[in-house]
């Protein structure tokens, strides 16, 4: 049961609910200078009254040249704790390696322990030719490559949480769908979220002004609706992501921002 508690984790801090199925988007607008170098989010998993895991989200402290571009470097890891992972121990990184001048993933990469199962994956996008380059490597087998055709405004799995981060919301109306192009394990995706205004939020870490958005979901065994997950970021230059909630058939889990600093801006924190 340990990983399918943990797993709405995964879904709820990187929007990675993507489908292919029909979604008329709108227009969006990008802003600059959301994130630094150096910034550092920590997180708190609750299933039910119990904490079940942690996660951070950090911005490496340097840039990183990749292909040749300056690059932020962007990791999330997420774990269980002990009393948890006494019935399935998981440790989970993934990272991706974004173009400072335009945002886009020249790299991708994934590390992954769940259980016995192990596996790294690299991935390289080459916009020249739109293939998406995968290395990956499981403990007891060859190391397997692999090519993909990939859309030019492609994201990654943590490089399009990043991507939501620089969006002007205060442009977009209440029910709009956000729908960018993404690339995940072999396959690649349309990535849709709603946005659903804005109001406060109460976390470990203060209360907040905050947007909520809400990835949609189609009809599955896991997740009680197509709503069933909600997500809040800040509602201010930063747009960090402070709370998700996910309302599942094994019952409700959260993921609450715990503490935060190397902020690039002044946080809109009410208390």
């Amino acid at each position: 049961m340990t990983k399918y508690i943990f797993y709405p984790f995964v879904f709820a801090l990187f929007f990675l609910l993507a489908f292919k199925w029909g979604v008329q988007p709108v227009p969006l607008e990008y802003e600059k200078g959301n994130y630094v170098t150096g910034e550092r989010l920590n997180y708190r998993l609750h299933y039910l009254f119990v904490t079940a895991g942690k996660a951070a989200i950090n911005v490496d402290d340097r840039l990183y040249e990749v292909q040749e571009k300056p690059c932020y470097k962007m990791y999330v890891t997420g774990w269980t704790t002990p009393f948890f992972a006494l019935g399935f121990k998981i440790k989970n990184t993934w990272a991706s390696f974004v173009d400072t001048a335009n945002f886009k993933p020249q790299k991708s990469m994934r590390d992954i322990e769940e259980g016995k199962y192990k596996l790294h994956e690299d991935v390289y996008y080459d916009y020249n030719t739109s293939k998406a380059k995968v290395y990956r490597k499981h403990p007891d087998r060859e190391k397997e490559e692999s090519e993909f055709k990939i859309p030019n405004q492609v994201q990654d799995i943590v490089s399009g949480f990043y991507e939501l981060r620089r969006i002007n919301y205060n442009r977009m109306a209440i029910g709009d769908t956000i729908v960018m192009k993404a690339f995940f394990d072999k396959v690649n995706y349309n990535f849709k979220v709603r946005y659903l205004g804005k109001g406060k939020v109460n976390t470990d870490a203060g209360t907040f002004q905050a947007i909520k958005l809400v990835p949609i979901m189609p009809k599955n065994g896991l997740f009680n609706g197509e709503e069933s997950i909600k997500v809040w970021i800040s509602d201010d230059k930063n747009k960090i992501p402070l709370l998700a909630e996910a309302d599942m058939f094994l019952g409700s889990v959260k993921l609450e921002l715990t503490s935060f600093k190397g902020l690039r801006h002044q946080p809109n924190v009410i208390k």
